[in-house]
């Protein structure tokens, strides 16, 4: 059987064929928009995260669109990216101060995929911290619509990546890691 993770971005349809290590993990790699009670589990707690980030990501295209078809000002824009991008500095931080470092730690394989998701944070708020820019300056419409368009296609390859990473740590780590990984991200 294969399995694939399947999410809407900006209108387009990503389909991801998952590998056969990811494929027992399905509901590790769920990148659907969560609506019940966090779990204690860090790697699911981490992806439950990214799921929030997800829904917002296409609730600021919508918007985005919007404002687009309607020839509005991209200053509409600038509350709604602002608070998107204190949740990803929240969510990276999680990531950069715990996750990160302790993975590297305890699994010292999987480091190569943590330098990538490293850059993917990186080029994810250069994409945002340049929409905020021309929100704030009022900006053209198009302007932030091109940055958003590269924004949405590295910020579907990090999740991928995410994904991968997560369904990765989720099969080296054993019980009393993920408590003692828990407790450290708890903290950020």
């Amino acid at each position: 059987m294969n399995w694939y993770l399947k999410f809407i971005f900006n209108s387009s349809q990503v389909r991801i064929q998952l590998t056969e290590t990811e494929s027992h993990f399905p509901e590790i790699l769920s990148l659907l928009i969560y609506d019940g009670e966090m779990p204690v589990d860090p790697i699911q707690d981490l992806t439950h995260d990214h799921a929030d980030l997800n829904r917002r990501a296409l609730e600021l295209a919508g918007l985005l669109q919007q404002l687009q078809r309607a020839s509005g000002s991209p200053r509409d824009l600038l509350e709604p990216l602002i608070e998107f991008r204190e949740l990803l500095f929240l969510h990276f931080a999680r990531e950069e101060e715990g996750l990160f470092p302790f993975v590297s730690s305890a699994v010292p394989a999987l480091e190569p995929m943590i330098h990538t998701m490293a850059s993917g944070h990186d080029a994810i708020c250069g994409g945002l911290a340049r929409m905020i820019h021309v929100a704030t300056i009022g900006g053209d419409i198009a302007t932030v619509m091109g940055v958003f368009e590269r924004f949405e296609q590295t910020y579907a390859e990090h999740a991928r990546s995410e994904a991968s990473l997560l369904a990765s740590v989720a099969l080296a780590l054993t019980s009393e890691q993920r408590h003692e990984l828990a407790a450290l991200v708890a903290g950020l």
